[in-house]
């Protein structure tokens, strides 16, 4: 497995943001669009193309509202390529300019691994070609603890993807939703946005709705009571600042058969004897306060 890159480097980091942006749906998750308006708005990344995959809606749908996002972001440069299940474009799309400079490029996978999964397909020399490999996705040292979907949403929309992408050599560095869901945006928080401009005005409608769905679906889970997480723009932040996380080697496959653990990462931490070889890191711990700084100041200045 190739070492990530994480010291700093002359210039922005830039990638490709593998995306199933829901933020404009009624009912759906807001991460997404945070995260690339993370992206957009930190000075140490530069956004070279969005690619939009099936997950939290219809790739037709998040291809449709992260163009109406970008053009909120007054970013309307950034080029978009839709993905799965629809098409195989965003994965030549990944193909192409991964291949055509090697080790220039980061991939952040935001959704299911679907895109990135036919891109190993169809080249796999992406897997040593590509910088780095940032995935929100996975559980890791904890369990989701609901049977209807064991695994990590990401993971348990499209486990073949997962297992493919964990198996191919890939340089990854994972953030699961062990820690993702410690890093919070609060009803107070979205209610703040309001009054900070037109990706604000919409990040806080959006942000309430979905806080409001997540306490009538959970009534029972303590901590999506008037607040939501944040898992996508963690993924996204870590890029630049890994210290914002504590990373261990790890060995981790994807169970795709199991009758009652569709999507389970499963992940050996290497301690015991003649252990497996580690093909990813994953995040242990994150300082959720300094991240939650890091958000609030990088968001503070959008349009």
């Amino acid at each position: 497995m190739g070492q990530p890159l994480t010291e700093a480097t002359a210039g922005p980091t830039r990638i490709v943001l593998d995306t199933d942006l829901a933020m404009g749906a009624p009912g759906s998750d807001i991460d997404d669009g945070f995260a690339l308006a993370l992206a957009l708005a930190d000075p140490d990344l530069r956004v070279e193309v969005v690619t939009t995959v099936g997950g939290n809606s219809d790739v037709q749908t998040s291809t449709r509202l992260t163009h109406a996002l970008l053009e909120v972001l007054g970013r309307t440069d950034v080029p978009v390529v839709q993905g799965l299940p629809a098409d195989d474009d965003a994965a030549h799309e990944i193909v192409r300019r991964v291949l055509a400079e090697p080790g220039e490029l980061t991939l952040v996978t935001i959704g299911p691994l679907s895109n990135i999964a036919r891109a190993l397909e169809l080249e796999p020399r992406v897997a040593t070609a590509v910088r780095e490999v940032v995935v929100m996705g996975g559980v890791y040292l904890e369990q989701t603890n609901v049977a209807a979907m064991p695994g990590e949403y990401n993971f348990w929309c499209d486990p073949e993807a997962a297992q493919a992408v964990l198996q191919s050599g890939l340089p990854l560095r994972l953030v699961g939703l062990d820690v993702t869901r410690r890093v919070r945006l609060t009803r107070a928080d979205a209610e703040r946005m309001a009054d900070s401009g037109a990706f604000g005005r919409l990040a806080a409608e959006h942000t309430l709705g979905w806080i409001a769905f997540q306490e009538r679906v959970k009534p029972h889970e303590e901590i999506e009571q008037g607040s939501c997480a944040l898992h996508d723009p963690l993924a996204v932040a870590v890029v630049t600042r890994p210290e914002l996380c504590t990373w261990r080697a790890a060995h981790v496959d994807v169970e795709t058969e199991g009758r009652f653990t569709r999507g389970v990462a499963v992940a050996d931490l290497l301690m015991w004897q003649d252990p497996p070889a580690p093909n990813c890191r994953i995040a242990t711990e994150v300082d959720a306060e300094t991240f939650q700084q890091l958000f609030v100041e990088r968001l503070a200045g959008l349009p």
